[in-house]
């Protein structure tokens, strides 16, 4: 199958130019937007799993590039929701958002695989394009915890390269225990941990959150990509119950990076009271929230 190397089907690239008088105008910002979310949908159409696979991690990372630069454009808190609100970007966020699970998926996996065979593990991770968006993530998340270096933190959804609790480990010592639900990425993921010299400090289990009640932990953590949420959140709330309390961590998507994957609703987190908010700054994609049982 050909797919064409050029940036968007439409006929000339979005600079922050376009939204000079976005705040005068938001109605006009949505019709200049508009078409090059929906051009990148029509894109992601002509990829079958299969062709998203068979992409190098160069490849990989540039179509991604395509959709982080739409979703980091400047835009206000209103413009963001009549984009998100638009019935035929609403048509589209399906497909963008299924999308953006599976590059991380895939791009983690060959991210696994070069560190596996690297002989210096620790270089190459710092080669990862978002290695530097997940240093700030992890400071902000550690600042937002607010914790002492003896606290054990619990992820729910891991994933392949768990590499918020490479870095709670290396750059601020805290230890760890890491949940995923696929057998596969978990056994990757051992096998990551262990060749970082790590394996120690961070266990990596499989499970979802069925299984927090069987590990030692203090804080949890929910990936903005953990499935399925409401779940998560009654399970936490039951455990955190029982415990008398605790803190929960979680990322989810505001403004326009919500065009990237579902945001966590107000109707999952019921009887949980949210302590802290820390917008994303830069290229960070996550917005992070501190909650607590409510009462």
């Amino acid at each position: 199958m050909h797919i064409s190397n050029a940036p968007y089907e439409y006929e000339h690239e979005l600079t922050e130019n376009d939204f000079s008088s976005c705040c005068k105008d938001c109605r006009n910002s949505v019709a200049i937007i508009k078409p090059h979310i929906t051009a990148f949908a029509r894109r992601i159409r002509g990829y079958t799993p299969q062709a998203l696979e068979a992409l190098t991690s160069e490849e990989l990372f540039r179509l991604y590039q395509l959709l982080d630069d739409l979703v980091h454009m400047d835009a206000g808190e209103h413009l963001a929701d009549l984009i998100l609100n638009d019935p035929d970007i609403q048509h589209e966020l399906p497909i963008i958002r299924s999308y953006y699970r599976r590059f991380f998926r895939i791009h983690e996996t060959h991210l696994a695989m070069e560190l596996l065979k690297s002989t210096d593990p620790w270089e190459t991770l710092k080669t990862f394009p978002l290695y530097s968006r997940y240093v700030t993530l992890v400071r902000n998340q550690v600042k937002a915890m607010d914790v002492d270096p003896g606290v054990r933190l619990a992820f729910i959804g891991s994933g392949p390269v768990p590499i918020t609790l490479i870095l709670m480990s290396h750059l601020y010592g805290l230890a760890s225990v890491g949940l995923d639900s696929s057998s596969q990425a978990v056994e990757v993921s051992k096998n990551v941990v262990e060749c970082l010299g790590l394996a120690k400090e961070i266990e990596i289990v499989h499970g979802n959150h069925c299984q927090l009640k069987q590990h030692h932990w203090d804080v949890v953590l929910v990936s903005a990509l953990a499935e399925p949420k409401a779940r998560i959140f009654q399970s936490l709330r039951e455990i955190l119950r029982e415990r008398g309390n605790g803190l929960v961590i979680f990322r989810t998507y505001t403004g326009m990076r919500a065009v990237l994957y579902e945001p966590v609703q107000a109707s999952d987190i019921q009887g949980f009271r949210i302590v802290k908010v820390i917008y994303p700054t830069g290229r960070v994609n996550n917005t992070t929230i501190v909650a607590q049982l409510d009462g």
